[in-house]
């Protein structure tokens, strides 16, 4: 398979690359433009870590042959940010030794330099896939917050809802009115981001948030 054949189906994927030499970030950058990725670079670890908040989620590629605080010291700051950004770590043979550490501190895969192209491509191809992973435990857990933020009537109307009860029965057995549950229906939709019942149901039922205050 080509590089671009494997861009275009990962066009929208964004990395970052933090590297001081501007032949490293030149390089690694026009590689990934040319094979679709969105590539965005960063002359220092600092620069980096200033601007993670404002950016998109996306995989990292981090020289770890940075100036002062240097690659080590970036690459523990962002670990213990709490992002869950895979990062590639590149590292020369006389790095190598030290550079096992940052494996603990958080990067996903040490990468010997100079990287050979179609070996930068499957190393952040994979990344890929772990930064879909870690989109989706954020997605679940931003839906388990909002879970937790339903009103107490709101969340009798959702165990209804996934129990497949009735509109005309929830009323009657809460004792309000059915204009009521449609009312909280629509609430609990917006509040969750559903746009249908069916949606609503399949992003509860995913994220594993069943209660079971009725039984």
């Amino acid at each position: 398979m080509r590089a671009r054949d494997v861009g275009l189906r990962m066009m929208q994927t964004r990395v970052y690359i933090v590297a001081a030499d501007p032949g490293i970030r030149g390089g690694l950058q026009r590689t990934l433009k040319a094979a679709g990725y969105l590539a965005r670079s960063f002359a220092s670890g600092i620069a980096f870590l200033q601007a993670c908040a404002r950016l998109p989620a996306g995989c990292v590629i981090l020289d770890l042959a940075l100036p002062a605080p240097g690659g080590f010291e970036a690459l523990r700051e962002f670990a213990a940010a709490g992002y869950p950004w895979p990062v590639l770590a590149l590292a020369t043979q006389a790095e190598r030794g030290e550079a096992v550490g940052a494996l603990r501190a958080g990067s996903v895969l040490l990468l010997d330099k100079p990287i050979p192209e179609a070996q930068l491509l499957a190393a952040v191809l994979n990344a890929q896939a772990l930064l879909r992973g870690a989109d989706a435990q954020e997605r679940e857990r931003a839906l388990a917050q909002a879970v937790a933020l339903l009103t107490p009537r709101e969340h009798e109307v959702l165990d209804a809802l996934l129990a497949s009860e009735r509109i005309k029965q929830t009323a009657a057995r809460l004792g309000i009115a059915e204009s009521t549950v449609k009312s909280c229906r629509k609430t609990i939709k917006r509040k969750l981001g559903a746009h249908s019942t069916a949606q609503l149901i399949q992003l509860v039922m995913r994220a594993g948030i069943v209660r079971t205050a009725r039984s």
